[in-house]
C-alpha cells in the first residue's frame, strides 16, 4: 500500500467532504421532495420507495465495479466522474415529465455516487497518516451528514421560488462548480485502486467479519438514510402532517449527529470502537421502533432523537473495517462491505417500508428494522474479534 502521506491532509480532507456532501445531496434531495413528486407525477408510497431502491441498486453495482475504474484513472479521476455524472443525472430529472423519467434519472445518479466511497475511503486510508485517521474519518463524515440536514431546508427555501424542477436545476449547476474545484484540488496524487477479481472477492466474503460488517452498515444506514428517505411521504400520507413542518423536523433531527461529529475522534478513543456502536444502535433501535408506534405531537420528538447519535457508529465502523482481510485488498472489503450496506440499508429498506405503508402497516416496517439492528448488535458482541480495541 502506498505510504506517500499528503502533506496537506486538511486540503485533501475538506476536498473529500465537498465531494461526499454532492454525492449525498444528489441522493438525499429526493426525498425532502418526494411529497411533491407524488402529487405531480402520481407516485404512491411503493412507487417511491421503488425509486430510492433503483438509486442504491444501481450505486450498489456502480461501487462493485468501481475498483476497475480507479484501477485505470486514479482515485481522484474517479471522484470527478463522478461528479459530473451526478450533475447530469440531476439536470435530467428535471425534465422528467413521468416517474419512469425520473427513474433513470435516479439510476444515473445512483450510478455516479457509488463510485465515491472506495475512492473516497481509500486516499483517507493512504494519504493520511495513522495518527490522525480517526479523526479524518470523523470530519469526512461531516460531508454527508450536513447533506442530510441541508437538503430538506433546501427545499423549503427555493421550492416556493422554483418550483421541484428549479430546485433540481440548482443542485446540478452547484455540483458542476464543485466537480471543477475538486479536479483542481482533491484529483492529484490521489492513487490508484485494485481492480476486484472473483478469488480476491470469495477470500474476503469468507471471513466473518466482512458479513458482521454488511450486516453494521446495513444497520446504520437503514436507521440514517433509509428512514431519512421515506419519512417525509410516510409522514404526510399516515400522519397527514404539513410538508414544510416534516422537512423542518428532519433537517433539526441531524443538528445533533453533526455536532457529536466534531467529538467523535475522543469519543471513540474513550469508550473503544465497540462500546460506541452498541450505545448508538441500541439507542436509535429504541426510537426507530417508537417512529411506528408513537402517535401525536410526540412523533416530532421522537423524529429529532431517532439519528442524534448515530453519526458516531460510523466512523467507528469504518475504522473497524479497516482491520478486515489484507491492507492491499482494502478498497474491494470496503466495495463489498458498502455495497450490501449502502444497497439493503437505503434500498431494500425503504422499498419495504414504503410496501408497508400502502399495506396500512406502515408501523411494522419501522418495528422491524429495529429488530433488525439489535440482531446485527447481538452478532457482533459474539464476535469478539471485530473492532477489538487492541487492533491496528
Amino acid at each position: 500500500m502506498d505510504q506517500h502521506y499528503t502533506s496537506r491532509p486538511a486540503l485533501l480532507v475538506s476536498m473529500l467532504v465537498l465531494a461526499i456532501f454532492f454525492s449525498m445531496g444528489s441522493r438525499v434531495l429526493f426525498s425532502p421532495l418526494m411529497p411533491l413528486l407524488q402529487e405531480e407525477l402520481n407516485i404512491s408510497l411503493t412507487t417511491a420507495g421503488t425509486l430510492f431502491l433503483l438509486i442504491s441498486v444501481s450505486y450498489a453495482v456502480s461501487m462493485m465495479f468501481s475498483g476497475f475504474l480507479s484501477a485505470r484513472v486514479g482515485h481522484g479521476n474517479t471522484i470527478t466522474i463522478a461528479l459530473s455524472a451526478m450533475g447530469t443525472g440531476l439536470l435530467l430529472a428535471a425534465i422528467a415529465m413521468n416517474a419512469w423519467m425520473l427513474a433513470l434519472s435516479l439510476v444515473m445518479i445512483g450510478c455516479a455516487a457509488g463510485l465515491y466511497p472506495p475512492s473516497g475511503l481509500m486516499m483517507i486510508n493512504t494519504k493520511i497518516d495513522p495518527a490522525h485517521r480517526s479523526k479524518a474519518l470523523s470530519l469526512h463524515e461531516l460531508g454527508p451528514n450536513t447533506a442530510l440536514l441541508t437538503a430538506p431546508l433546501i427545499v423549503i427555501a427555493l421550492e416556493p421560488w422554483f418550483g421541484w424542477r428549479g430546485v433540481l436545476i440548482i443542485m446540478a449547476m452547484i455540483v458542476v462548480v464543485a466537480t471543477v474545484v475538486f479536479k483542481k484540488w482533491g484529483a492529484p496524487d490521489s492513487g490508484k485502486g485494485t481492480a476486484p477479481n472473483f478469488s480476491t472477492i470469495g477470500t474476503i466474503l469468507k471471513n466473518r467479519s466482512t458479513i458482521l460488517g454488511m450486516m453494521l452498515l446495513t444497520s446504520i444506514i437503514a436507521s440514517q438514510q433509509g428512514v431519512y428517505a421515506m419519512l417525509p411521504a410516510y409522514l404526510v400520507t399516515e400522519h397527514g402532517m404539513d410538508k414544510s413542518f416534516v422537512n423542518l423536523m428532519l433537517s433539526l433531527s441531524r443538528i445533533t449527529g453533526i455536532l457529536l461529529l466534531l467529538k467523535a475522534g475522543s469519543v471513540i478513543h474513550r469508550i473503544g470502537r465497540r462500546r460506541t456502536m452498541t450505545i448508538t444502535l441500541i439507542f436509535s433501535a429504541v426510537f426507530t421502533a417508537l417512529l411506528g408506534l408513537i402517535q401525536g405531537p410526540m412523533i416530532a420528538a421522537v423524529i429529532i432523537l431517532q439519528p442524534a447519535i448515530l453519526t458516531v457508529c460510523f466512523p467507528a465502523l469504518l475504522s473497524a473495517m479497516a482491520d478486515i482481510g489484507e491492507a492491499r485488498y482494502q478498497n474491494i472489503t470496503y466495495s463489498l462491505i458498502i455495497t450490501a450496506g449502502f444497497g439493503t440499508g437505503s434500498g431494500v429498506v425503504p422499498a419495504l417500508l414504503g410496501v408497508f405503508g400502502d399495506m396500512g402497516m406502515g408501523w411494522a416496517g419501522f418495528v422491524l428494522l429495529a429488530a433488525f439492528m439489535l440482531i446485527s448488535l447481538t452478532f457482533m458482541l459474539i464476535t469478539p474479534v471485530f473492532g477489538r480495541e487492541t487492533a491496528q
